[in-house]
């Protein structure tokens, strides 16, 4: 009884969440509804028995894309003075409410149909399972992101770089000063505050890279609180914009999805399929490599400069 209790709160706190994020008064008022709703969805997962997808709607979508979209709210609304504007106006009400409800009453139909198919044996997580062992992990979930669904993975690092090539060409256009970095006035306690947390950022990350390979963890999730740690230096005035792309800056930019396509491209000679990986020490060298990626491209990112350089 307990445990339905506190799935129907999360449930409805979903909705809640997802209607008042959408409806929100402002645009900072709809962020922070955004960011308690990341929480609550990774509630949602760790419910579901799915940790790997908690970790990463926590850091990742609540995290990360939180810091992004208050980032940029503060440089648009605060820095340029514009005043940006959500919620539905009333003459757009009578086209949202029938799109919604057309919207629920689709998903609700192909819910039912698939509650009353007949169950299919699943033989493709079965024969997975089966030659996990092969990898050399134990944890599934890493298995098929470097197994047996390597080639999206591979694309999802293609597209995290392209992000922020399109976000450089887009910086490019704007006028100099659109995009300051935050302003850097020294707090106390400021600096003994990130000697701690700095170093336990990239304890945890370095754990949750080791962890993946048997317990809910891996690149993205150890890559998200590793850049959540280059936020604060950022935040703190510690590190600052810089002019151009440093040559180390765009090695580790490109190293995860380097190091993955040499390792897949290594196999072909061998007689094996492209990006199959040829043991456990490839996977801890690609995870590694796309760990670095990751944290590198997130704070540039939220940075909105090519490089970034220490405060003098």
């Amino acid at each position: 009884m307990i445990a339905l209790t506190i799935d129907a709160i999360i449930a409805i706190g979903i909705v809640w969440l997802a209607l008042q994020t959408v409806r929100g008064a402002n645009v900072f008022s709809a962020i922070i509804m955004f960011i308690v709703f990341g929480l609550i969805m990774s509630l949602a997962w760790a419910r579901l028995h799915a940790p790997d997808l908690a970790l990463a709607e926590a850091a990742i979508g609540a995290g990360i894309t939180g810091a992004l979209l208050l980032v940029t709210w503060r440089r648009v609304h605060v820095l340029e003075g514009r005043t940006p504007q959500v919620g539905m106006a009333a003459r757009s009400l009578w086209l949202t409410l029938p799109t919604a409800l057309a919207a629920a009453l689709l998903i609700a139909s192909l819910g039912w149909v698939a509650l009353t198919l007949p169950a299919e044996p699943a033989t493709a997580g079965e024969l997975a399972w089966q030659r996990l062992p092969e990898m050399g992990v134990s944890n599934p979930v890493t298995g098929v992101l470097l197994g047996f669904r390597a080639y999206d993975t591979l694309l999802e690092m293609a597209v995290l770089l392209a992000a922020w090539l399109g976000a450089r060409v887009v910086a490019s256009e704007l006028r100099p000063g659109a995009l300051p970095g935050p302003a850097h006035e020294e707090v106390p306690l400021v600096g003994a505050l990130l000697s701690l947390v700095v170093p336990i950022s990239l304890l945890v990350a370095v754990y949750l890279l080791q962890a993946g390979g048997s317990a809910p963890g891996g690149a993205f999730q150890g890559g998200a609180v590793l850049a959540a740690g280059g936020v604060l230096l950022c935040l703190t005035g510690r590190l600052e914009s810089a002019d151009q792309t440093s040559l180390i800056e765009r090695i580790v930019l490109i190293l995860g999805l380097a190091v993955f396509s040499s390792v897949g491209l290594m196999m072909l000679p061998l007689g094996e399929p492209m990006l199959a990986m040829p043991g456990v020490w490839a996977i801890y060298l690609i995870e590694t490599a796309l760990l670095l990626s990751i944290a590198l491209t997130l704070v540039l990112l939220f940075a909105a400069a090519p490089g970034l350089r220490r405060s003098s």
